[in-house]
């Protein structure tokens, strides 16, 4: 028979009554105080000795039972065990997950039904456990699962997916079939983040021209992933400093990966803002709402020959983030291993597994019509015989100030 996992409210109550000698020297009597339950315990002591209160022990009792996996099911059940007992060790979960969930005081014993998904992704395994409306985020990077994330509503808890604020540099490069997609010039350069208590966020575009500097000197910011060595790393090194923001990692992918991601999801839902026929992109698209699969996602998010340039088709590329967001949320989260799996296989990240699964877990908790899609303001001009954009100074500080706190004010 399996061992039974609880955390139990056992009410354990020792009761220590001292019995009285009678001032005549006639033998001493023992009174026994009656006990709250079968575990009391009763002793005898001197009318000497001081009378010691009521010591009370509280355990809450829960059974966590998920089926298929016990290395999972031991991970979860070791969170709800020390929620009830907290003279249990703690938990291997992050310390601020830890401190989150402390000032929990469940009261009501229960048997918890849950069920495991997981799924290959970025070398490892990634895991979401839901149990009515409660949520565990597993992963395992090699070392048996981990809970790194945690929703327990049952306890009336808000999520906990890692820091309240996510940044993360988006990177799409021009790299052909047949190219490393890791390595060419970046066509889509964008800050995503989330704000998980306001559960808003923010996608914020650059020019591919915009001149910036980075190790090698001054330079296109599309330049930069192709010559330095340290490619989409100092992509967030260059974002970090322009930005003030603590850009934590980034996600990258090239044509053949965005066509192919694009198509493995099942397409994006778009509002083309307005009609277009491009022979350089094959960008033939009408005006309106429209599912659009990956060649012509691709087509859409290259047209430059339009109106504003660079600067629309940057804004273009943000509504295709957008697209894919909300396609996402309206999945269940129970569904996130499938798409990190389908994500894996087309892109690249140096975010390691667990943050990679709490920001994508954290999506779920967007409104994504809150989500403000810009792109930063600047100016085209010829440096050294090159077209660039000289990011405007004034606008750009305070885009970036604004997005502080990881929203942007509508119309800011």
């Amino acid at each position: 028979m399996k061992p039974i996992r609880r955390i139990g409210w056992i009410m354990m109550t020792m009761g220590l009554v001292a019995g009285a000698c009678s001032s005549d020297g006639a033998e001493s009597t023992t009174t026994a105080a009656a006990p709250t339950t079968s575990t009391a315990i009763t002793t005898t002591t001197s009318t000497t000795e001081p009378v010691r209160p009521t010591e009370t022990i509280a355990y809450t009792a829960f059974e966590v039972h998920l089926e298929g996996d016990p290395e999972a099911e031991a991970a979860v059940a070791a969170l709800y065990e020390w929620l009830g007992d907290r003279t249990l060790p703690e938990p291997d979960v992050p310390a601020a997950l830890l401190d989150h969930l402390t000032p929990i005081a469940p009261t009501d014993a229960a048997t918890i039904q849950a069920t495991l998904s997981s799924g290959e992704a970025f070398g490892g395994r990634v895991g979401v456990v839901t149990a009515d409306d409660d949520v565990v985020l597993l992963a395992d990077d090699g070392s048996g699962w981990k809970v790194v994330g945690a929703k327990l509503t049952r306890f009336g808890s808000d999520p906990w997916y890692g820091d309240p604020l996510r940044y993360v540099l988006i990177i799409g490069t021009d790299a052909r079939p047949g190219q490393g997609q890791q390595l060419y010039r970046a066509d889509s350069i964008h800050i995503t983040s989330s704000n998980i208590a306001l559960h808003s966020g923010a996608v914020v575009g650059f020019p591919r021209d915009s001149y910036v500097d980075y190790s090698g000197g001054t330079d296109k910011y599309s330049s930069v992933n192709a010559r330095s060595d340290r490619h989409a790393e100092e992509m967030v090194e260059v974002a970090q400093n322009l930005s003030g923001l603590p850009i934590e990692g980034y996600l990258i992918t090239g044509f053949l990966g965005f066509e192919q991601l694009v198509n493995d999801f099942g397409g994006v839902l778009v509002n083309v803002p307005f009609a277009m026929a491009e022979s350089h992109s094959q960008a033939y698209l009408s005006a309106g709402l429209q599912r659009l699969w990956g060649a012509n996602a691709l087509a859409f998010t290259r047209n430059r020959h339009l109106t504003g340039g660079d600067f629309t088709r940057s804004f273009h590329q943000g509504l295709v983030i957008l697209a894919a967001l909300r396609g996402a949320t309206d999945e269940s989260i129970a569904d996130l291993p499938t798409l990190l799996g389908i994500l894996s296989a087309r892109t690249w990240t140096n975010l390691p597994l667990g943050d990679l699964l709490t920001v994508a877990a954290t999506a779920f908790e967007i409104d994504p019509d809150t989500v403000e899609n810009i792109v930063l303001e600047g100016t085209v001009k010829t440096v050294k015989g090159a077209s660039v954009v000289l990011l405007d100074e004034e606008s750009t500080a305070a885009v970036f100030a604004d997005l502080s706190d990881g929203v942007l004010t509508p119309g800011g």
